[in-house]
């Protein structure tokens, strides 16, 4: 089989599931994977025969299973965020590009962060997969990073990461925001949160393979509570956020001006894609 081949066979098969330019990247994506082929490969040398080998057969395998619609990164094991990679399966959420974005912001404006500064403490909500947690770990070396979840599997899968990072390891804990924080929480400079905001009716819109796939209670929240979270986050701010601290928020594009009210002074800014995507206080 050439390189053209397995291509065609791929976007053949996932045509069903995916438009014709995504899924000819996800066959690009088993081959760089797999056979370590570099990307110049795919248009110099497109008659290139690929080997017959394990490897061959595990891409095989990896594309029989996207054509079940089970998502790339849980297919490889592993999503890229922040520069880093990050260990994902079934059970957490896959990192977006989105929520990069919201970190990047974190990053910029706290560029005249001093080193060595005293009880620099961040704070991260519904921590998931921990990619957020462990990108500011990453940005911050002198800071103490938290990060809490509801989800067993979600925090089983964060505590594995092998991110490497300069300072010390984000601290996780088991925590449902809806409720009060736990005692014994310091104060924080930061407190940065994507949470559930899916609204349940906005389902028909989604892809099969994330529905089937990715885990619910990390993405839906009720069609008449789409703040649910939000206020919880609101509600930990006001008892754990020190006087000068910051909030950061990814949210529902279809919440802006409701999600920044209950943050009093907060802005929205919008995402790469041109929608209102995050609130910053």
């Amino acid at each position: 089989m050439t390189v053209r081949t397995f291509i065609d066979s791929a976007v053949g098969n996932l045509s069903g599931l995916y438009p014709k330019a995504e899924a000819k990247s996800l066959a690009f994506r088993l081959l760089e994977h797999f056979l370590e082929m570099p990307s110049y490969k795919y248009i110099a040398e497109p008659d290139l025969i690929l080997p017959e080998n394990e490897k061959s057969e595990a891409m095989s395998g990896a594309l029989e299973q996207l054509c079940t619609g089970r998502p790339l990164q849980y297919v490889l094991g592993y999503a890229e965020f922040c520069g880093h990679r990050f260990k994902v399966r079934e059970g957490c959420l896959i990192p977006r590009p989105e929520t990069e974005e919201l970190v990047y912001r974190i990053a910029d404006e706290y560029s005249d962060y001093m080193a060595g500064e005293e009880g620099f403490n961040i704070l991260d909500l519904c921590t998931g997969s921990g990619c957020i947690a462990y990108s500011l770990a990453a940005e911050f070396p002198e800071a103490m990073v938290y990060g809490c979840d509801i989800s067993d599997d979600a925090l089983a899968i964060a505590c594995r990461q092998r991110v490497k990072l300069l300072g010390a390891r984000p601290v996780l804990f088991k925590a449902d925001i809806l409720q009060d924080p736990p005692a014994g929480l310091p104060e924080f400079d930061i407190i940065v949160s994507n949470p559930p905001y899916v609204c349940e009716g906005e389902r028909a819109q989604m892809r099969e393979n994330v529905l089937s796939y990715e885990p619910a209670e990390a993405l839906f929240v009720p069609d008449d509570d789409p703040l649910l979270f939000y206020r919880a986050v609101a509600r930990w701010a006001e008892s754990r956020l020190k006087p000068s601290g910051r909030i950061y928020l990814e949210i529902n594009e279809r919440f802006p001006e409701q999600t920044s009210a209950l943050f009093p002074g907060s802005t929205i800014y919008k995402d790469i894609n041109g929608k209102d995507r995050y609130v910053v206080r």
